[in-house]
């Protein structure tokens, strides 16, 4: 039995818990939470029924011996040095998204992890546990579309109305959560679309701040992306429109993968690869002739995925599977972010990962 404690007891550690409490999680059980507040601990303990000993310390907590894995569910800034004080007791760590704010806090885990092998770290994206992303997934690693020629995706149906960032006064600032939509309502795409296509080598972001809502950072987004070889991007979102659209398209020299609202998937597969029928084609205005699949996939709710990527990292300190979404890889999906965020606020194309320095300067800025 893997025993696990829990640190930063709000309403994202309350879903975890009832996925434990639930038997959703089997071979492993929450021993241990650790938060500020006692009372509300006490509270939670007793709501549902936990075997838990408390704590207000969180080193306390890591050193009790009563927990062989910690899950960080603590505010953004706290994540990385968190998880370094878990890694290095050699306590396997689960770190709530995003996994930091700032580039050389992330870049001080990493070190942590590389000199900690033995020990497992992962990041909670938990839509890498999703089906139809896993199948995408599939198709890539079997080069399924060729050289990747173009990726747009367009979500917009992240709807949140003034009332959402209104009922906790952290919400929609810059030193509250590190930033807007980019780091939290669509940071599981982001983590997606690096995991899919890798970081791009290049981006030009316009972020729009406070659109239609009464907050400090950006509500929409257009991001323009250069990834090494000729493949170009589109990332596209927004939390002011309902009811909104979820498409991603997916374009290589060997076809195409759509995916419409997270259920239906679409794959093309051409008959010649473009890059070869562009240079012996002798008829003008042809096209490639292709065969098309379309995929029925059930939606995947948040509790179904976030079972599955915790029991696959307590599959993954057995050595019965490997961690969906090491640590090493998330960060992939906060350099994009910091990327976006920076050229908006410089006005121009940067390539990536940015000046950390920069970056913490800007940031600090608009924290003020």
């Amino acid at each position: 039995m893997i025993r696990v404690g829990i640190a930063g007891i709000g309403y994202i550690a309350e879903e975890y818990i009832k996925l434990f409490t639930q038997g959703k999680i089997p071979g492993a059980a929450v021993t241990a939470l650790s938060s500020r507040n006692r009372a509300h601990m006490e509270s939670v303990r007793d709501r549902y029924h936990l075997e838990a000993s408390l704590f207000t310390e969180y080193e306390a907590m890591l050193d009790s011996g009563c927990i062989d894995m910690v899950m960080i569910c603590t505010p953004h800034f706290y994540h990385p040095g968190m998880a370094v004080k878990a890694i290095s007791r050699g306590i396997h760590t689960m770190i709530e998204k995003p996994v930091g704010v700032f580039p050389e806090e992330l870049e001080e885990l990493m070190t942590c992890v590389s000199a900690h092998p033995e020990v497992k770290s992962g990041v909670l994206y938990c839509r890498r546990a999703n089906p139809v992303f896993a199948r995408i997934k599939q198709l890539l690693t079997e080069n399924a579309i060729g050289s990747l020629k173009r990726v747009t995706w367009i979500i917009t149906d992240m709807y949140r109305p003034q009332c959402y960032f209104d009922a906790v006064d952290w919400r929609g600032t810059y030193s509250g959560e590190g930033g807007g939509m980019l780091m939290n309502q669509v940071s599981h795409h982001i983590d997606l679309l690096t995991w899919l296509c890798g970081l791009p080598k290049a981006m030009q972001a316009h972020c729009y701040t406070a659109r239609e809502r009464n907050i400090e950072v950006e509500n929409e987004v257009s991001v323009a992306m250069e990834y090494p070889g000729n493949a170009i991007g589109q990332f596209i979102a927004s939390t002011r429109e309902c009811p909104g659209t979820s498409r991603l398209e997916l374009s290589g020299s060997k076809g195409q993968i759509i995916l419409d609202n997270e259920k239906t998937l679409t794959i093309r597969k051409l008959e010649t690869d473009e890059t070869e029928f562009a240079v012996t084609t002798r008829i003008p205005f042809s096209t490639i002739p292709y065969t098309e699949e379309i995929l029925k996939f059930d939606a995947a709710d948040n509790p179904t995925v976030q079972a599955m990527i915790i029991n696959n990292f307590i599959s993954a300190l057995s050595g019965e599977a490997t961690v969906l979404c090491p640590v090493e890889e998330a960060v992939k999906a906060q350099q994009f972010i910091q990327g976006a965020y920076l050229s908006s606020w410089q006005g121009k194309k940067l390539g990536l990962p940015v000046d950390a320095q920069a970056y913490r300067e800007a940031l600090k800025k608009r924290m003020k």
